[in-house]
C-alpha cells in the first residue's frame, strides 16, 4: 500500500493529478483507520495503461472506459485500428488547414494590389445559399451547405457573378452567395449530399487577384481593369465567375483579397 505522496513519486502523478483520476474512477483508493488514503500496485498498473492510452490519442474519458472494458486481444486490436482511422482523418484535416494558413499568410503579405493570369482550373460543385440578395433559396439543400460549412478546411465559402450580370453595364454587379467545393475534394462529400451539387465548370480563366474591401468589390467600377485585360488580350467571358475570398479582415471597411476566375474562349 503506498500513500498519495509515494504514490506520486512513484507514478510521475502530481497530488493533484491524482486526486483528479480519483473522482475520475481511474484509480481506486482505500482509506486506512487513521484517514489517509491509499493506493494499490493494481493503481500504478492502471495509470501506466491509462497514460499509453493517452498516448494513442484517446480521450481521457475513452481511456478509462478502455482500462476498466474486459477485451479480448483482437478487440483492442480492432479499437486500435478505429483509433488509427480517426487520428489519419484529423491529421489530414490538419495538413489541409496548414496549407489554408499558408496560403493566407503568402497572400497577406503580397504587396501586389491586383495581378492576372491565365490559368487552367479544375471544375466546382456548389450549392447556392442566396440569388443576389434573397437567401430564401438556403432553405432549399440546407443540409448539403451544412456539410460543405464542415469540410470548410477544403470547401469555399464563395461568391457567383451571373455571366448576364457579368457582362451588362449595371452599376453594381449582383453576388450570388454559395458554398463550394473542388472536384478533387468532392468524394469527401456524402453521396446524398452530393446528389444536391450543382457543378461550375471552369477549365481555361482568367485569374484575377485584387485587394480592396467588400463595399468596393460589388461596384462595376471595381472590375474596370479585368475588363480592360479581357479587351486588351483578346478574351471574352463565356460563363458566370467565381470569386474566392480570403476573409483576411472580417469587417467592411478594411481591404480583403480576393481571386476571381472568369472562364474565358
Amino acid at each position: 500500500m503506498y500513500r498519495i505522496r509515494e504514490f506520486s513519486a512513484m507514478t510521475g502523478l502530481s497530488q493533484s493529478k491524482i486526486r483528479f483520476y480519483e473522482k475520475r474512477g481511474l484509480l481506486l483508493s482505500h482509506r486506512e483507520e487513521n484517514g489517509y488514503r491509499v493506493f494499490t500496485p493494481e493503481d500504478a498498473f492502471r495509470s501506466n495503461a491509462f497514460r499509453m492510452l493517452l498516448q494513442y490519442g484517446f480521450s481521457i474519458e475513452e481511456a478509462i472506459e478502455l482500462v476498466d472494458a474486459d477485451q479480448e486481444t483482437h478487440s483492442f486490436i480492432h479499437t486500435l485500428q478505429t483509433q488509427h482511422k480517426k487520428l489519419l482523418h484529423e491529421a489530414d484535416v490538419i495538413s489541409c488547414r496548414l496549407a489554408r494558413i499558408q496560403k493566407a499568410l503568402t497572400s497577406a503579405n503580397s504587396d501586389i494590389s491586383a495581378d492576372f493570369e491565365v490559368v487552367t482550373m479544375p471544375d466546382y460543385f456548389f450549392v447556392r445559399a442566396s440569388l443576389g440578395s434573397d437567401f430564401s433559396i438556403s432553405l432549399e439543400n440546407a443540409s448539403a451547405r451544412a456539410e460543405l460549412y464542415d469540410l470548410l478546411y477544403v470547401s469555399h465559402c464563395v461568391r457567383i457573378i451571373r455571366y448576364e450580370n457579368l457582362i451588362d453595364d449595371s452599376p453594381e454587379v449582383d453576388i450570388d452567395y454559395a458554398n463550394a467545393i473542388s472536384e478533387e475534394d468532392v468524394y469527401r462529400v456524402s453521396e446524398s449530399s452530393r446528389a444536391s451539387l450543382s457543378k461550375f465548370r471552369l477549365g481555361t480563366c482568367v485569374r484575377f487577384r485584387r485587394r480592396l474591401n467588400r463595399t468596393e468589390s460589388v461596384r462595376r467600377s471595381s472590375f474596370s481593369e479585368l475588363y480592360d485585360y479581357l479587351d486588351t488580350h483578346g478574351y471574352k467571358a463565356k460563363s458566370d465567375a467565381i470569386i474566392f475570398p480570403s476573409f483576411l479582415n472580417l469587417d467592411s471597411r478594411n481591404s480583403d483579397i480576393e481571386v476571381i476566375y472568369v472562364p474565358i474562349v
